[in-house]
């Protein structure tokens, strides 16, 4: 017993450093690349927007999909069930009927699923206001020095 606590108080650090040097490694990354360039701050967040929502725009799709493979047909039914039934004997994919109904427990699923996965997208378009906002007011106090001394 004392041998897996210790085994899991080494391990725990282990397991949260495996975890947290990608995100330190990309956060590093997104403040690097708004010192260098506003425009270039702008990638990360972009990135991360878009597989967000290609991540939430297939989630969607896919609930709602009929599935025909070989002589079984699987289709969703009322209540999130799925039923499996023999296909017709000769019956071509294009006269299989598809059932493509989209439920509200889909809708919220993909709305939670669309919030959670652009965590990453509110950090670092913080990241890059908080870097704009800087070269902004620095700007501005160049303009201002540049008047007063004209």
């Amino acid at each position: 017993m004392e041998v897996n606590f210790g085994i899991g108080l080494v391990m725990i650090p282990v397991v949260l450093f495996i975890f947290m040097l990608p995100i330190a490694l990309l956060v590093a990354l997104q403040v690097w690349l708004c010192k260098r360039s506003p425009k270039m701050g702008l990638i990360l967040p972009g990135v991360s927007l878009a597989l967000s929502l290609l991540l939430t725009l297939s989630m969607a799709s896919f609930s709602t999909l009929t599935v025909r493979a070989g002589n079984t047909l699987v289709s969703p039914v009322e209540g999130g069930a799925y039923t499996v039934a023999p296909a017709q004997e000769g019956a071509s994919v294009q006269s299989v009927q598809e059932v493509t109904e989209f439920h509200p427990k889909t809708l919220v699923a993909a709305g939670v699923l669309f919030l959670v996965c652009n965590i990453p997208t509110a950090v670092f378009g913080g990241i890059w206001l908080h870097y704009k906002g800087q070269k902004d007011t620095s700007e501005a106090l160049k303009k201002m020095r540049i008047e007063d001394l004209g």
